[in-house]
C-alpha cells in the first residue's frame, strides 16, 4: 500500500510500530495532524500488514479534508481477502463516513446500509444514514431507522416526534391535510411536548380558517422552549389580528413575561401591541425600561425609532438611531448547540452543523 507519504517521517533505531502508534495518538489529540501522518507513515512501513494503521491513517486524512486519499485506503482495504471481519466493518465505516465527509451523500447511504447488513445494530451507522435521511427529505425512512435505534437512544421518542412532525408538514404543504393532521398527532403520541408540532399543527389549523384553535395550539407552544418566541410572537400577533383582539395578545405577553422576564422579543411584541392599540407612551416607557436593564439590546432602539417615526416625531426618532448606531458593535444575543457548539441567531430544533435535535439552547 503506498498511497501516503513514505518519506513523511523517520524511525528510531528499536522503535516499535506500537511505539509511533501511540505517538501519533498523542499527536492528533494535541492537533498536530501532520506530525502524526509522519508517525503513522513510518508504522506502516515497519509492519506494512498492520491494517489497524491504515485504519488510523485513512480517519487522519479524512480529518484533513484529504477525502480522496481516505477513500482509496479503505477501498483498497475492503479488496483484501484477508481482511479479519472485524476490521472490515471498521473500514467499511470509514469508507462511508468518507462519501459523508465529501458530500457523496448517495454512496455515503449505500455503504451504510451495506454496513447494517452484516451488522445491524451499529449505532453509529443507523444515526448517520438517519441524519443522511432527514437531510434528504426522507421522513418516513427516517422514521424507521430511528425505531431500529429504539431504546439504545433516551432521546428516540422526542427525536420520533420531531420526525413524524417532518413528514406531516411535508403532508401538509402537499395538501394532504387530513394525513397532516394524523401525523401530527403521531408526533404527540410520543412526546406531547413537542413544541415543532403544536406550531406545525396550529399552521394547518390557521390556514384552515380555525384561527381560534391555532392560536390555542401556539400558545401550548409557548412555555415549551425559553428562545421559541421568535417563532411565535408573528404567528400570534396575526392570530390575535384577525380576531381584532389585540388585547388578548397583550395579556399572552404580559403573562408569559411574568414567567420569563428576560424574554426580550416577548418585551418588543408588547410594546407593538400596546402602541397598536394607541398608548403610544406606554409603549415607549416599556421599550425603555428594557434598554435600562439590557443596554446593548440594539432591536430596542430600533423598535423606540420606528414607533417614533410613525408618530412623526423625527426629532426623537433621529436621537434614537444615534444611540442605535453608537452601539452596532455590540453583538446580539446567539443561541448555541450544546452538543457542538455551534452558534446562531435562530432557534433551530435540530443542530445543522452536527445534526443533534433540541439541542439549541
Amino acid at each position: 500500500m503506498s498511497w501516503f507519504r513514505w518519506g513523511a517521517g523517520r524511525s528510531e533505531p528499536g522503535q516499535t510500530t506500537g511505539a509511533h502508534m501511540r505517538r501519533a495518538l498523542h499527536l492528533v489529540l494535541a492537533g498536530d495532524l501532520v506530525a502524526a501522518e509522519a508517525e503513522l507513515a513510518v508504522a506502516a512501513r515497519l509492519d506494512s500488514s498492520s491494517f489497524d494503521v491504515y485504519l488510523a491513517l485513512a480517519n487522519l486524512y479524512r480529518a484533513r479534508g484529504e477525502i480522496g486519499r481516505a477513500i482509496q485506503i479503505h477501498q483498497n482495504l475492503l479488496l483484501r481477502k484477508d481482511l479479519d471481519p472485524l476490521l472490515r466493518r471498521e473500514a467499511l465505516l470509514g469508507l462511508a463516513l468518507d462519501f459523508r465527509a465529501g458530500g457523496f451523500l448517495r454512496r455515503a447511504a449505500a455503504s451504510f446500509a451495506e454496513l447494517l447488513e452484516v451488522d445491524p445494530q451499529n449505532q453509529q451507522a443507523l444515526r448517520e444514514l438517519e441524519r443522511i435521511r432527514v437531510e434528504s427529505g426522507d421522513w418516513e425512512e427516517a422514521i424507521r431507522i430511528r425505531r431500529r435505534i429504539g431504546r439504545a437512544d433516551p432521546a428516540t421518542p422526542q427525536i420520533l416526534a420531531h420526525l413524524w412532525t417532518g413528514l406531516g408538514r411535508e403532508r401538509a404543504k402537499a395538501g394532504h391535510e387530513a394525513e397532516a393532521r394524523k401525523t401530527f398527532r403521531r408526533a404527540f403520541g410520543h412526546d406531547r411536548r413537542c413544541a415543532e408540532a403544536y406550531i406545525a399543527l396550529g399552521d394547518l389549523k390557521f390556514r384552515d380558517g380555525k384561527v381560534r384553535k391555532a392560536i390555542g395550539l401556539w400558545r401550548r407552544a409557548l412555555p415549551l422552549h425559553a428562545a421559541i418566541g421568535g417563532l411565535l410572537y408573528p404567528r400570534l400577533w396575526e392570530g390575535y389580528t384577525a380576531l381584532e383582539d389585540l388585547a388578548g395578545l397583550e395579556a399572552v405577553l404580559q403573562e408569559r413575561l411574568s414567567s420569563e422576564p428576560d424574554d426580550r422579543e416577548a418585551s418588543i411584541w408588547l410594546a407593538r401591541v400596546i402602541v397598536r392599540q394607541g398608548r403610544v407612551d406606554e409603549g415607549l416607557a416599556g421599550l425603555r425600561r428594557l434598554l435600562d436593564r439590557v443596554p446593548g439590546f440594539l432591536p430596542g432602539y430600533a423598535e423606540i425609532g420606528r414607533v417614533l417615526l410613525q408618530e412623526k416625531r423625527e426629532a426623537e426618532a433621529t436621537k434614537a438611531f444615534e444611540e442605535l448606531l453608537d452601539r452596532l458593535p455590540i453583538e446580539r444575543q446567539r443561541l448555541h448547540c450544546r452538543s457542538c457548539g455551534t452558534q446562531d441567531t435562530e432557534l433551530h430544533w435540530r443542530c445543522p452543523q452536527c445534526g443533534e435535535w433540541d439541542s439549541f439552547v
